[in-house]
């Protein structure tokens, strides 16, 4: 199921704004997987820029801006479509090209909420369930 942003803020769906992204191991262990990673093998997105002010920007943007995706397990995950690269792609170790587009997954809990780059390619549209507009998941 999927809602637009104004749907889901209506809605109270969405977390209130990280303001810190990195408070336990799991988090940290994301951070690095997605900012600096030991290996490439089976990762699907690595931010173009590693610092911290990079990764806090663009989780917190997508939060702030993104559309909501419920999945069939019930976690909310954001999606937020850039207008500029976020990061790049590999599949299988391989490179597979730019991103244009970062996704927050399990935003429902702040402990466990962390985000990473994804390729437009990716995205398939959806409408919302409240409004009905085109929603990118």
């Amino acid at each position: 199921m999927y809602y637009c942003h104004e749907c889901a803020a209506s809605r109270g769906m969405l977390p209130s704004i990280p303001t810190t992204l990195v408070t336990n191991q799991y988090q940290l262990e994301k951070y690095l997987k997605h900012t600096n990673p030991a290996s490439t093998a089976g990762m699907t997105g690595v931010f173009t820029a590693p610092g911290s002010e990079a990764y806090q920007k663009y989780v917190v943007t997508a939060v702030a801006s993104g559309h909501v995706e419920i999945d069939s397990q019930g976690r909310m995950n954001i999606v937020w479509v850039a207008s500029e690269q976020t990061g790049i792609a590999y599949k299988g170790g391989q490179l597979v090209g730019p991103t244009k587009a970062v996704k927050v997954v399990l935003a429902q809990d702040s402990s466990t909420l962390h985000g990473f780059p994804i390729s437009t390619a990716e995205l398939k549209v959806g409408s919302c369930a409240q409004c009905g507009r085109p929603v990118p998941h």
